[in-house]
């Protein structure tokens, strides 16, 4: 296990959603890059000088996207060493006695999905999902305070929404959001490793914290469609 802390960004983002207990509360949300592609993985582990060529680094991955799904979907959990156990779960609706002893009823009827699903590695030595293991792996560094809001509706009706951001100082200063944000996302980009923004607005299912756009920069907003 490395010594060694990782400096990631975190962002405090404002939870709207009406229906959750943490409504008008504000929880602490990972400031994410865009996704890494296969070509983004393989240079970084160029830069960890690896033994091997980038041509084979590149094969090896491209041959786990094929392997892991096709040995998955027959059944077989698949480990990946200091990561995680990729495995497969079946999702479907109750089935009742009566239907279950009818020789005309199909148990598959009551199928929903086939899942692939992913366990992070949980041993004592190399448990990624302790609190305790990630406090040691990651060195948190406030960036942003983030707020999702209405900015009107589109040609077709539909609502608009704005991500105002702010520094946490100006956000204290103001005693909230500045009220002369920038009408453009003048935002530099995320203060993380990578240097680009998120702007998926995806959600983090951990808690109540209902994740959202991240981005980093000066006081501003990002634009988006309902």
């Amino acid at each position: 296990m490395s010594t060694n802390t990782i400096q990631m960004y975190v962002n405090i983002k404002k939870n709207n959603v009406s229906t959750s207990t943490g409504f008008g509360k504000y929880y602490l949300n990972a400031d994410t890059n865009e996704t890494l592609s296969n070509d983004g993985l393989v240079n970084h582990i160029m830069h960890h000088n690896c033994a091997v060529g980038r041509e084979a680094i590149a094969a090896v991955i491209k041959k786990l996207g094929e392997c892991i799904p096709e040995l998955v979907a027959q059944g077989q959990p698949v480990k990946i060493e200091g990561l995680g156990t990729f495995y497969p779960t079946a999702e479907s609706s109750p089935i009742l006695l009566n239907k279950l002893l009818d020789v005309k009823y199909n148990p598959l009827d009551a199928l929903k999905g086939i899942h692939l699903r992913f366990k992070p590695q949980s041993d004592s030595l190399n448990d990624l999902t302790s609190r305790s293991y990630l406090k040691m792996q990651v060195s948190p560094v406030i960036n942003l305070v983030t707020d999702r809001v209405q900015d009107g509706v589109d040609a077709e009706g539909k609502k608009k929404y704005k991500t105002l951001r702010c520094s946490l100082q100006e956000f204290r200063d103001a005693g909230g959001f500045p009220v002369a944000l920038s009408s453009s996302n003048s935002g530099s980009g995320s203060q993380s490793q990578g240097g680009s923004s998120n702007t998926g607005g995806s959600t983090n299912t951990g808690g109540e914290n209902t994740g959202g756009g991240n981005s980093g920069g000066s006081a501003g907003f990002e634009t988006g469609g309902e």
